[in-house]
């Protein structure tokens, strides 16, 4: 009997493991610019900080604006939510607080608008 409890719990628990929610990392093409962002927890409802790093070539680039639109589109019964959060550079990327006001899947778009005026845009998605 302890042997085959033994085994269910080895089982349930490499299972749940499976299922473990991680931190977000996805990158991308803007235009010319290679954007990648990530998140250093799991993406959660709520307060979430977002990283964003973007390049040009092999060179980092520092000196643009960047912006996160979140958007949940309308669904029967609720209205569109959506969210601009404007990002700041620390530390070799630029930072920004997101808040997802419900799990499910959010439209993501990271607007990129580099020193010469030019906007690039990168859309994905994130799902929670």
């Amino acid at each position: 009997m302890k042997k085959i409890l033994g085994m269910f719990l080895a089982v349930a628990l490499s299972l749940g493991s499976l299922y473990a929610a991680e931190a977000l990392s996805k990158k991308g093409m803007a235009g010319p610019l290679e954007v990648e962002y990530s998140t250093l927890k799991p993406v959660s409802q709520g307060m979430n900080l977002i990283k964003v790093k973007v390049k040009e070539g092999a060179k980092e680039v520092k000196d643009a604006k960047v912006s996160i639109i979140t958007l949940m589109p309308a669904m029967p019964g609720m209205p569109a939510m959506e969210e601009k959060a404007e990002a700041v550079y620390k530390e070799g990327a630029y930072e920004a607080n997101v808040v997802f006001a419900m799990n499910g899947t959010w439209q993501l778009s990271i607007v990129v608008e580099t020193a010469d005026g030019k906007k690039q845009r990168l859309k994905s998605s994130v799902n929670f």
